[in-house]
């Protein structure tokens, strides 16, 4: 049923390619340096262990709170991956575009829609958001940073960055959600 509703959805909207177009310009060569560094997975895991290590330290909700960053990381990556990419089956603009340009000719793998870079950081930058408020610009600026970085790249149309915030945001807040229950279950 579901796959049936994903096929009437056209493929590429107007804006989609416009925006695409604007931000996956050729760009100085620092830039795409900054670009490619963002995306890399690697530097992206190094900065999760150093916020699980700071909200370990300054939450009030320490491991809990750690924990639920790697839960919401998680299941905002596997959720974008397994279930959604597969429903959506959209192709990468670096595969189905002839203007993307991508760094050393580099296409990823999977489909599209949603960005799950996109989606762990807005489910990592909802939940540090929860569990240490003063860090929230810092989070959501980097989550916003990847976003357009993966757009950059010519991996992901900004659409898919965009339903990936989405996503993401949603995973965290549906965790940060079901944390808070504990206090309603407590108090009856």
């Amino acid at each position: 049923m579901l796959i049936g509703l994903f096929e009437l959805l056209p493929k590429n909207f107007a804006l989609d390619d416009e925006l695409l177009a604007f931000f996956n310009q050729p760009g100085i060569h620092w830039l795409d340096a900054i670009m490619r560094a963002l995306s890399d997975r690697v530097l992206l895991l190094v900065l999760v262990a150093l916020a699980v290590a700071y909200l370990v330290r300054r939450s009030p909700h320490r491991w809990l709170a750690g924990a639920l960053l790697l839960a919401a990381i998680g299941l905002a990556d596997l959720g974008s991956v397994r279930i959604v990419k597969p429903l959506v089956a959209r192709e990468r603009p670096c595969r189905a575009e002839k203007n993307v340009r991508t760094i050393d000719g580099a296409c990823g793998s999977g489909q599209s829609f949603p960005s799950a870079h996109a989606a762990t950081l807005a489910a990592a930058a909802t939940i540090v958001s929860w569990a240490t408020p003063l860090a929230a610009p810092l989070a959501i600026c980097l989550a916003i940073a990847v976003g357009v970085s993966r757009i950059y790249l010519g991996q992901h149309y900004p659409t898919d960055v965009l339903a990936g915030w989405a996503f993401g945001t949603l995973v965290g807040a549906a965790l940060v959600f079901l944390v808070r229950l504990r206090y309603v279950v407590k108090r009856s």
